[in-house]
């Protein structure tokens, strides 16, 4: 994990850094780009129209992915007791987003809940080598994953977008 932690400090150091500083102000504003290249969303919502902030979540992951010429994939995952509505509005849902980012190329996988979130998003993480995890805040206040888990579990840096 230690080695993980400076390799992102690593990345961070050598990406771009631009900053402004107005005279006779503190205000600074700097913008670091950090190059993840395989970003892994994590989709827990079970709203086929997505709530606030999937859709939120999905904005910063195609915004990172088109910055940085990455691949985006979207893990979709039912939470128990949701299998019966309807993943094809989803998916079209997803699709539409997707579109009105100006993201056209990302792979979605679809999974049922077979084992605690946290460990089936950590499995996928490994197996797609994914360096970024994002996934909206209200997945973890909603308690469909356990933000422990996750940080054991998940062996890339994890983004939670509010």
């Amino acid at each position: 994990m230690e080695q993980q932690r400076q390799s992102v400090l690593a990345q961070a150091a050598d990406s771009s850094f631009t900053g402004s500083t107005d005279k006779g102000s503190t205000n600074q504003t700097a913008a670091v780009s950090v190059g993840f290249k395989n970003l892994l969303l994590a989709i827990l919502d079970a709203n086929p129209y997505l709530g606030d902030g999937s859709k939120q979540a999905l904005a910063t992951a195609a915004r990172m992915a088109l910055e940085n010429g990455g691949a985006l994939t979207l893990l979709v995952i039912d939470e128990p007791g949701t299998t019966g509505r309807d993943p094809k509005t989803r998916l079209e849902t997803l699709s539409w987003h997707m579109r009105e980012q100006g993201v056209t190329e990302y792979k979605v996988l679809e999974q049922k809940v077979t084992a605690p979130a946290s460990v089936l998003v950590g499995d996928v993480a490994d197996e797609i080598k994914a360096d970024l995890l994002l996934l909206s805040a209200e997945a973890v206040h909603s308690k469909f994953v356990d933000a422990n888990q996750l940080a054991e579990f998940v062996s890339c840096p994890i983004l939670l977008i509010p």
